[in-house]
């Protein structure tokens, strides 16, 4: 199965290719990342792609991950989130689970278990996770639920594969409450695909009628800005839209349109 995102075509097109720019900053993770100096203009791809790792890490130390326990990671891209989380913890059960079966050819490729750890790769739906009930103690979504054509199917899904106590954490872009329903549904569809928004309080009741409860999360905007110049900059080699698409994008979130935002769901 294969999913139409232009970014990621661009990103899978240049790394086939051999580019070393793609491959220095793509190595594991495809999503925004943290930065130190949030002022920061002109980062390298080192730097670049440091950032991301602590994106990786900030996650993960909010899903408060334990040795024994099994993770699922939708959306997994290739595969770097559990790629992180088998070099800092063992013994662990890993799966990550995309739609778009050529990303998961790459995460085979570079994400291997280490000794006591277990990894698989499968292809399928976030909105339909091909799983028994109660299979996971900690579901991961980095950065990707806005792809997905149905929140409340997810969330429904992620509640019902989680176990007793099990948490969901993710990260996404966040509305200002009260923003009306659809407001910015696929203003950057030339980018990033078909995009969803949702405002804070919604995705609490949402949470809520699956039996799942906000427990943790941040407001991270002011640093994870300088991504959006790295992407447009990156990315705009090869498709000249995502320079304009990211100039205001950034705009945007710096007048607080929107928000950029750990969250974490527990069920009970």
């Amino acid at each position: 199965m294969q999913i139409q995102l232009p970014y990621f075509d661009i990103i899978l097109s240049r790394l086939a290719q051999g580019d070393p720019d793609f491959q220095q900053a793509f190595g594991r993770h495809i999503h925004f990342g943290v930065w130190d100096d949030p002022e920061v203009s002109g980062a390298d791809l080192m730097q670049t792609a440091e950032a991301m790792e602590r994106m990786c890490q900030l996650l993960l130390d909010l899903a408060d991950i334990q040795p024994g326990q099994q993770v699922l990671d939708v959306g997994c891209g290739f595969g770097g989130t559990l790629a992180s989380l088998n070099e800092r913890l063992s013994p662990v059960r890993m799966t990550g689970l995309n739609i778009d079966a050529r990303q998961l050819e790459v995460a085979r490729q570079r994400a291997l278990a280490r000794e006591g750890n277990q990894l698989d790769f499968v292809v399928g739906d976030a909105c339909q996770l091909p799983f028994p009930d109660a299979s996971f103690d900690r579901v991961l979504a980095v950065e990707c639920i806005f792809h997905f054509p149905s929140r409340r199917a997810f969330f429904e899904h992620a509640a019902r594969v989680l176990k007793p106590g099990g948490n969901l954490t993710l990260s996404d872009f966040v509305l200002p409450e009260g923003t009306p329903p659809a407001q910015y549904d696929g203003t950057t569809e030339v980018l990033w695909g078909p995009h969803t928004a949702i405002d804070l309080a919604h995705y609490q009741q949402l949470a809520a009628e699956v039996g799942l409860r906000l427990t943790g999360g941040q407001d991270i905007s002011a640093s994870v800005m300088p991504s959006y110049d790295f992407y447009g900059g990156l990315l705009g080699r090869y498709l000249p839209e995502a320079g304009e698409v990211t100039r205001l994008s950034k705009f945007f979130m710096q007048v607080g349109a929107f928000a950029y935002c750990t969250l974490r769901f527990d069920r009970s």
